[in-house]
């Protein structure tokens, strides 16, 4: 499997100790006055410390988070996050909110709302390479050669997979327990990622060596055959059948169990995309 939910798993787990290290409230000394309005009440000996760093400010939003981040479905996950910053504006764990919420926009095929949240999580987390990456691969992949605003949208998705790549040259584990070895595997699964939409991009703007470098790149880094159709269908698009035909045989070719799925799709193209070539050009 390529990618782990690192995000994801790191802020559940962190967030499923809040009741553990969140210190209780103190009752009011007996036979005294309880502290004069807006006065700190004194600390216990041995009271556990605050935590430090991004947490939930109370038990309730600790739940709502960890309630989001358990939903099973794109409807419950973009509702739970709204709820999160409806209720809790102030949230330390707004670009995350946000990005759940984006994701599940994208999930449903939403993504003028995908990219309305994206953007608001990465202005609340401009290092965010899951905003970026995501935002990217948006626009590569919905951006047609027919729109308008062509330039303009390549251009975002250019910038944000450039700025992807540079945030994860210097990346750090969220987490000390996660291995090495699965940080690894995490952040070249992501960079593969950015060049794809380098790449997707690159032949919208017929740029054909740029998109082979970019392309033969993101495959050396993980060989995804869903992505490879991807590459087949957007050079079909660009009427370059040879180009097609060949990433139709990488998915025909490949391997992996996973791969099994997508061999009859790449078949079914293969065969349209050959009439396609026989046609008067």
């Amino acid at each position: 499997m390529r990618r782990i939910a690192i995000l994801p798993i790191g802020l559940a787990a962190a967030l499923a100790a809040f009741s553990q290290t969140a210190p209780a409230p103190k009752p009011a000394p007996a036979g005294g006055a309880a502290p004069a309005a807006g006065a700190a009440a004194p600390a216990e000996p041995g009271a556990a410390e605050a935590p430090k760093g991004p947490h939930p400010k109370s038990a309730e939003e600790n739940q709502a988070l960890l309630d989001m981040f358990k939903a099973q479905d794109p409807d419950t996950q973009i509702k739970a996050a709204q709820d999160i910053l409806d209720k809790f504006p102030d949230t330390d764990y707004k670009a995350q909110v946000l990005l759940v919420q984006a994701q599940g926009y994208h999930e449903k095929k939403d993504d003028p709302k995908a990219i309305v949240a994206g953007e608001k999580s990465l202005e609340a987390d401009p290092k965010s390479y899951e905003a970026l990456l995501l935002l990217a691969e948006i626009y590569s992949r919905t951006t047609r050669s027919t729109d308008l605003d062509m330039d303009d949208r390549l251009a975002k998705s250019d910038k944000y997979a450039h700025d992807a790549l540079t945030v994860l040259a210097t990346a750090e584990k969220p987490k000390p327990d996660i291995t090495d070895e699965q940080w690894a595997g995490v952040k070249q699964g992501e960079t593969e990622r950015a060049y794809m939409s380098l790449g997707l991009s690159a032949i919208l703007k017929k740029k054909y060596d740029e998109a082979k470098t970019d392309l033969d790149k993101a495959m050396s880094l993980y060989p995804d055959p869903l992505d490879m159709l991807y590459i087949e269908r957007a050079y079909t698009a660009a009427k370059r059948y040879d180009d097609a035909l060949a990433w139709i045989a990488k998915v025909e070719a490949n391997p992996a169990p996973e791969a099994a799925q997508f061999k009859d799709i790449a078949g079914k193209d293969k065969t349209r995309v050959e009439a396609l070539k026989k046609q008067p050009q």
